[in-house]
Parts: C-alpha cells; sequence; structure tokens
C-alpha cells in the first residue's frame, strides 16, 4: 500500500454497521459508500470488485455452469494471491454454496451427490459424497447449522433458512475482519458484510412476500434462489448508481 494514511482515513469515515437483522436501514447509503471507496488505490477497487462478484450470486448470474463459477472463484483467489486472508472467505462462501446446494440437491430427491466435482467446491466434497444421507453430511459436530438447515429446508421454512445461511457468512466475515483494521482487507470486509446487511434491510412487506415465493420456486427445483441483481451489479460497475436498492 503506497499511502496508508488514506487507508485509515477510509476505514474511519465507514459507520458501523451493527448486528446482523438488527437495522431497518444501513447506516451508509450505497452512494455514499461508493464516494468513500473512491480513496481505494486503483488496483485494490480492481480486486474488490472481483471479490463482491464472486461472493454475490447476482455477480456470477451470467455463468451458465457451476464449473464455470469454481473456475472464476480459482481465478479470484489467485488475483487475491497476497491477501491469503480474502482468499480463505472466498474458499469459505464457495464451500458454504456447495453446503447449501448438496441439500437442496438431496431434498429435491437426488439419491446420490453424482458428480460432485462439477457442481461442488472446496474441503467437504468428499465428505459429503461419502455421507450424502446423514442430514448434515458427517459434519455435524463442528458445523451444527447444517443439520439446522436440513430442518429448515424439510419444513419449508425458507426465510428462516436464509436467514440462518447469512448469519453463518456473517459469522465468517466477523472472524477474518477481526484480525485487520487500516488495511485494504479491512475495507473489502466491511463492503462485503454491507452487502449483506443491505440486502436484508432493503425486504419490504411486498419484497418478503416475492422472494418468499422465489425460495420456494428454487427450493422445489433443486435450484439456486435468484438474488436481487440491480443493485449489486450497480455496485460492481463504474457508474455512479441513481437508486439504492437491495444489494445481493
Amino acid at each position: 500500500m503506497s499511502h496508508p494514511h488514506q487507508y485509515i482515513s477510509l476505514v474511519t469515515s465507514l459507520p458501523h454497521l451493527g448486528e446482523l437483522f438488527t437495522r431497518k436501514e444501513v447506516p451508509i447509503s450505497q452512494f455514499r459508500l461508493k464516494q468513500r471507496l473512491s480513496m481505494l488505490e486503483d488496483a485494490h477497487e480492481r480486486l474488490l470488485k472481483e471479490l463482491v462478484e464472486i461472493t454475490a450470486w447476482a455477480g456470477v448470474a451470467k455463468y451458465d455452469r457451476d464449473l464455470e463459477v469454481i473456475a472464476r472463484a480459482k481465478q479470484v483467489m489467485n488475483d487475491l494471491s497476497d491477501y491469503p486472508d480474502l482468499q480463505h472467505l472466498v474458499g469459505t462462501r464457495m464451500e458454504t454454496r456447495t453446503l447449501i446446494a448438496a441439500l437442496r440437491r438431496r431434498h429435491a430427491g437426488q439419491e446420490t451427490s453424482g458428480d460432485i466435482a462439477v457442481w461442488g467446491y472446496g474441503r467437504w466434497c468428499g465428505r459429503i459424497k461419502a455421507n450424502w444421507s446423514d442430514p448434515s453430511f458427517g459434519l455435524g459436530h463442528f458445523m451444527p447449522w447444517i443439520a439446522e438447515a436440513h430442518r429448515l429446508m424439510r419444513t419449508g421454512d425458507h426465510i428462516a433458512l436464509e436467514r440462518l445461511t447469512l448469519t453463518e457468512v456473517f459469522r465468517q466475515l466477523d472472524h477474518y475482519g477481526a484480525l485487520h483494521e487500516f488495511d485494504f482487507e479491512a475495507v473489502a470486509i466491511y463492503v462485503l458484510r454491507w452487502v449483506i446487511v443491505e440486502r436484508w434491510s432493503g425486504y419490504g412487506e411486498e419484497d418478503a412476500k416475492a422472494r418468499l415465493q422465489a425460495l420456494v420456486s428454487a427450493a422445489l427445483s433443486g435450484t439456486e434462489p435468484p438474488e436481487p441483481a440491480a443493485a449489486a451489479n450497480d455496485f460492481l460497475s463504474d457508474k455512479t448508481p441513481s437508486l439504492e436498492g437491495a444489494s445481493s
């Protein structure tokens, strides 16, 4: 980093986001956040866009196949070679997606994992394949949230399932966020947390109903649920957004 003081100024200018699910509004708008992020060095700005793209379903919606998403994740991790904690965040996010995808596939009636190499990523693929019939894929002793996700999927409580998944992702971000204060990693983790807080706070009553229907449809078809993409795509673009919608 060539100008460390600008990163101290940037981090201290970002308001505290608070706990997940506790705010009706985010403390900083997308427009203001993008203004603050103009303090990033060009290389870091590019890396941040890659990071947001691969960790938001709106960012990977342009890919037709799981293998393309996996390849893109590996490329982003390679680009983040100087930032191992951000690499780990990408990896754990992809692994969380794989676990949720496995739960949905099994719930939809798939009797085995099939060729998990074409749709799964990370450390747990072998465990998932070998323990397909176990509610937690043999991972429940240290990831108890999987058993709860299995239960919620069976009962059809898709809103609670989404809350559970976002809570797990937030926990991952908090873990690595505690290791950084006034550096690029701290800024990137803040943005990833903001994306989740903004996404949840943007759900009005009608949005929640529409989202619930989309989640139910996705669960029945065994596919990934659609994400609200407009604001996320604006966040990834170079143009200043004119609207501040829900982000994914």
